[in-house]
């Protein structure tokens, strides 16, 4: 399950008993767990450690359906969550166990009504619950990663890229912020835990597309100074690159975009208009061609490429990673 950051939406659980909806002893309670794997994380994430102890709630409508709401402290930033549930059916003990990922969305949910055009009162035939729009943000959120893939917040993550005599280090997704930088095992720069770690000469840089680092030749020396001081010049001066081929360099930090970019938040709005549209099951079928009594039409080639959205493909265009010039 996905609940959007800050969101106090009711998580649900529905208990089954030889097969049947069944209601529990007494009230489930619920512990709650960080299960993120984030190496960045200080102190570290301990998956064991309980962070909450709820009561769940009780459906006064249907059997065997509990429900509790997360603190709002437990979903201020992305991350992954286990619950745990435990309960007694007839003196039984059973723990069912399932996660929740808190996710930035690409459009605020409860704004993106007024975008679309839907009615706010339930009684307006244009009216889309909380869950419709849920999922629809969320058919926008996947169509967009999967034609651009990126990923529009900020995530941590680890890569481990291979040097080729240069003086760039090219990433596979975009940095946002240099927490660690290793080679082949061995710590070089740690902005992390003790910004005054010294294990390297050089200056290092995030590149303007954000797709790599590089060494800052401006910060450095030239060998007539190295060698007046009785030091021997850096590398960086020999010609070659410093990220040497054949070495592993493993880099840790904040990766994606501390905002959503205005185009995709316009993109995701278009999408989940799409997943609401009347054709949008036909064009889910791959069917190439519709026609009834008095209409027909036929989708071109794109309707089953990119998004499937014209539109939210030109507006997403700057973002594709095929088409981003690496500097």
């Amino acid at each position: 399950m996905e609940l959007s950051i800050g969101s106090t939406y009711p998580v649900k659980h529905k208990v089954y008993w030889r097969g049947e909806p069944t209601d529990t002893d007494a009230l489930p309670v619920v512990t709650v767990y960080d299960v993120t794997e984030d190496p960045t994380a200080n102190p570290p994430i301990n998956p064991n450690t309980v962070l909450y102890t709820l009561t769940a709630e009780k459906s006064e409508v249907d059997i065997g359906v509990y429900q509790i709401s997360l603190p709002v402290n437990a979903t201020y930033k992305s991350r992954d969550l286990k619950l745990r549930w435990s309960y007694q059916i007839s003196g039984n003990a059973q723990v069912r166990e399932h996660k929740v990922f808190v996710i930035q969305p690409y459009v605020d949910i409860e704004q993106s009504i007024d975008s679309l055009g839907f009615g706010e009162d339930p009684s307006d035939p244009e009216y889309k619950t909380y869950s419709q729009l849920r999922s629809a943000e969320r058919y926008a959120r996947k169509n967009i990663e999967n034609y651009t893939g990126q990923k529009f917040y900020l995530y941590n993550e680890t890569f481990a890229m291979y040097g080729s005599d240069s003086d760039t280090l090219l990433l596979p997704e975009k940095l946002y912020d240099l927490h660690k930088l290793y080679v082949n095992d061995i710590l070089l720069i740690d902005n992390l835990t003790d910004p005054d770690t010294d294990n390297w000469n050089y200056d290092v840089e995030i590149i303007e597309s954000g797709f790599g680092i590089r060494i800052n030749r401006a910060s450095l020396l030239d060998n007539t100074v190295y060698t007046a001081n009785g030091m021997v010049p850096p590398t960086i001066h020999d010609g070659d690159g410093v990220f040497k081929s054949g070495n592993r360099y493993t880099v840790v930090g904040s990766f994606g975009y501390p905002n959503v970019p205005d185009n995709v938040e316009l993109a995701a709005i278009e999408l989940m208009r799409d997943f609401f549209a009347k054709d949008n099951t036909w064009r889910n079928k791959y069917i190439g061609e519709l026609s009834t009594f008095d209409w027909d039409f036929k989708y071109t080639s794109g309707a089953h490429s990119g998004t499937g959205n014209l539109y939210a493909d030109k507006l997403l265009e700057d973002f594709v990673l095929s088409k981003i010039v690496i500097i």
